[in-house]
C-alpha cells in the first residue's frame, strides 16, 4: 500500500525503546500502558530544545463529571484558541506527556492552547472522555470569544476532536471554527486495506488496536454513536473546515482518507497532509526525527492558513 519505506531515523528512534514487548496491550494493566507511554515520550523528547510560551497556567474547568484539569498556553497576542486533546488510545497520555507538542502549537500558531486532561479508560468509560472534551470546548469558547476556536488532537485525541465538532454541530453548541485531526481513529473497521497492510506495524499491531477499540467502543453506550467514533456519523455536512494529517505507514490510514473524502463530499473544506515515510505517533518524534519535525512545521503552516481563512462573526 505504501511504496515509500519508513524513514530510517524513525526506525532508529523506535529501536531505542528496546525489543517489542513479548506481550500484547491486552496483557498489560492501564498503569503499565501509561508508564510505557511516559517512558517512550522521555526517549522521544530527550535533549529536546525548550519551547518558551509567554504564559502557562494550570486551571480547573467545570464539567458534568466534575472538574477537568487543563493547561493553558497563552502567547502575548493570540491569533485563536485551540482546544488540544492528547493521544494514548483513551487509556494513557496526559497534559505532561504532550507538553512539548502543545507548546509548539502555541508558539508556531500564536494560539491560546487549552490542553485537556480528560478522563480515561478503564476507570472512566465512554462517554466520560468525550463529555470532558466537549465541556472543555464550551469553556474555551468563552476565553477569547472574538477569536477563532479550533479543536485539535492526535490519535485518540484526534478522534475526540472530531467527535466534539460533531457534537457542537448537533447540539447547537459552541461555535467551532476549525478542526485539526492528526492521525485520528475514525471507526473500528479492522478490515480496511491499511489495517491489513500494516497489521504488524513497528509501534502498534492490529491485535493491539483491536484491544483498544474493544475497550473504548464496544460498550452499549457507544454502539452506533458518532460521538464515540466520527465515522459513524450519517452526515458530515455543516462541520467546520479541517486539516487531516495522515501517516503513510499507519493502520488507521484508509479510514482517515475515507473520512477526508466524506468531508469534502459534504462540502467541508479539507486540507490533507500525507506523510508517506512516517508512522502513527510521529508528532511525538519531532524533537529527534527531522522528517517528523518537517511534518510538524507543515501541519502548523496549514493550521495558520486555516486560522487566516475562517470567518469570525463580529
Amino acid at each position: 500500500m505504501n511504496e515509500i519505506p519508513i524513514d530510517p531515523d524513525v526506525l532508529s528512534l523506535l529501536a531505542e525503546l528496546g525489543a517489542p514487548a513479548p506481550v500484547s496491550a491486552a496483557d498489560l494493566t492501564a498503569g503499565e500502558l501509561r508508564q510505557g507511554m511516559r517512558d517512550a515520550i522521555a526517549i522521544f523528547t530527550r535533549d529536546a530544545d525548550a519551547i518558551a510560551v509567554h504564559d502557562v497556567t494550570d486551571e480547573l474547568v467545570p464539567g458534568r463529571g466534575g472538574t477537568i484539569p487543563v493547561r493553558v498556553y497563552s502567547p502575548e497576542k493570540p491569533s485563536s484558541v485551540i482546544v488540544y486533546l492528547h493521544g494514548g488510545a483513551w487509556i494513557s497520555g496526559d497534559i505532561d506527556t504532550h507538553d512539548l507538542v502543545t507548546r509548539r502549537f502555541s508558539r508556531d500558531t500564536a494560539a491560546v492552547v487549552v490542553s485537556v486532561d480528560y478522563r480515561m479508560l478503564p476507570e472512566h468509560p465512554f462517554p466520560a472522555p468525550i463529555d470532558d472534551a466537549y465541556d472543555a470546548v464550551v469553556w474555551a469558547r468563552a476565553l477569547q470569544p472574538d477569536l477563532p476556536l479550533l479543536v485539535a488532537g492526535d490519535s485518540a485525541g484526534g478522534t475526540l476532536a472530531a467527535c466534539a465538532a460533531l457534537r457542537a454541530r448537533d447540539e447547537d453548541g459552541p461555535r467551532v471554527d476549525a478542526q485539526v485531526l492528526v492521525y485520528p481513529g475514525i471507526d473500528d473497521n479492522l478490515e480496511t486495506p491499511s489495517m491489513l497492510a500494516f497489521r504488524d506495524g513497528p509501534r502498534i499491531s492490529l491485535e493491539d488496536l483491536r484491544f483498544f477499540f474493544q475497550q473504548y467502543a464496544s460498550h452499549e453506550a457507544t454502539l452506533g454513536s458518532p460521538y464515540a467514533l466520527p465515522g459513524r456519523a450519517t452526515s458530515l455536512a455543516g462541520l467546520p473546515p479541517a486539516v487531516v494529517a495522515i501517516a503513510g505507514h499507519d493502520l488507521l490510514r484508509s479510514a482517515e482518507e475515507d473520512y477526508a473524502t466524506r468531508l469534502r463530499d459534504a462540502g467541508v473544506p479539507v486540507t490533507v497532509q500525507l506523510d508517506p515515510e512516517l508512522v502513527h505517533g510521529w508528532i511525538d518524534f519531532a524533537p529527534r526525527v527531522p522528517s517528523a519535525d518537517r511534518a510538524f512545521s507543515r501541519l502548523t503552516d496549514s493550521v495558520n492558513d486555516l486560522i487566516s481563512r475562517v470567518t469570525t462573526p463580529a
